[in-house]
């Protein structure tokens, strides 16, 4: 239903409202005889022209932007307006009854009767004005609100592209280096690493930076760039993965475990000469899904390793899913790391 729609619903209830409460008052305080057919024309006369002009002031606010200015500068405009529709109006209603032959000229319009329906008018237009401008605001609240809430998310949709697009370099970066050293001592491990970097890259470009994808299908890309790092790291690096069925559907970042992966390898088992493990698991709790990425290694006190691409992924996660969110990087045993991420489920 479109505004305008709205508008004239409002006018014609509010304005029948208005006669009919004016009927009833006259019947219960002036009595059944006063309440003829005269009388009631001249209500519906009276409520019609009330809101023929009732329009027109609103009109002229429409016009003139009225709804921007301040209160102080808007109270006095609304005070005039009304007392000049005030003014006119019973003017107006005299002229209508005179050109009405059932009317028989109406009442007679006398100095006393015409300021008495003008102080009543003023009353009821004052109350109308109040009610339109109070509209007004809130719809203009609502407006600002909805400008804010588009603004943030498309600042938020800027800030996760921003962030997105900082971890491809860095892990382009990574995955060519390991590709050009094989290119003339190996070239069909190279030529392998290049199929897998060619999906990896694929997946990280896909998706909006907002958007969420299943576990089951970003762990594909995890075993993908896990084959990728084995074929470098030769015997030294391993993988196992436990995952519970019912997560396979549940949605997280994309990139989110590829990059813990990376962070494990790069700063846990590519510093050990003998290589290591990963372990991958994902299970449910109560309103969260638990993922866990342990690898052989020890955090050290100093330089704690927590590059770009974790605070890249801790501020994504922070914008898509607020303090609900959490990951923590800890050691787990006496020769392992453990990164746990959590995502509520709703």
């Amino acid at each position: 239903m479109s505004r305008k729609t709205i508008y004239w619903i409002c006018q014609l209830v509010g304005w029948t409202l208005y006669a009919v409460f004016s009927v009833g008052m006259t019947y219960i305080f002036a009595g059944a005889e006063i309440v003829q057919l005269e009388f009631l024309i001249g209500q519906v006369v009276v409520a019609s022209s009330l809101m023929f002009f009732s329009h027109l002031f609103r009109l002229y606010i429409k016009r003139h932007n009225w709804v921007n200015n301040k209160v102080k500068i808007l109270i006095p405009k609304v005070m005039l307006g009304v007392l000049i529709v005030a003014a006119i109006t019973p003017l107006f209603i005299n002229v209508i009854f005179r050109l009405m032959p059932s009317m028989d000229g109406g009442p007679p319009l006398t100095l006393a009767s015409y300021i008495g329906f003008t102080f009543g008018s003023l009353s009821v237009m004052a109350l109308w004005s109040t009610i339109y401008f109070a509209f007004q605001f809130i719809q203009r609240n609502r407006r600002n609100e909805i400008e804010k809430l588009e603004l943030n998310s498309a600042l938020q949709e800027a800030e996760l592209a921003i962030l997105k697009n900082q971890v491809n370099p860095h892990f382009l970066f990574n995955a060519l280096n390991n590709i050009r050293s094989l290119i003339l001592s190996d070239p069909e491990k190279a030529r392998k690493m290049v199929t897998h970097i060619s999906e990896l890259l694929r997946y990280s470009i896909q998706f909006n930076a907002s958007e969420k994808v299943p576990l089951g299908q970003e762990l594909e890309i995890v075993k993908d760039y896990l084959q990728l790092e084995s074929v470098q790291f030769n015997d030294r690096l391993t993988y196992d993965m436990q995952i519970e069925d019912d997560t396979l559907q549940v949605k997280i970042p994309p990139m989110a475990i590829q990059l813990l992966v990376e962070n494990a390898i790069k700063h846990g088992i590519s510093q050990l000469s003998t290589g290591g493990n990963i372990h991958i698991a994902a299970h449910l709790e109560a309103d969260h899904l638990s993922i866990a990425v342990t690898n052989t290694g020890q955090l050290q006190k100093k330089g704690k390793r927590e590059g770009i691409g974790l605070k890249n992924l801790i501020e994504r996660m922070q914008i898509l899913f607020g303090q609900f969110a959490d990951l923590k990087l800890e050691n787990s045993g006496n020769q392992t790391v453990t990164a746990s991420l959590k995502i509520p489920l709703a």
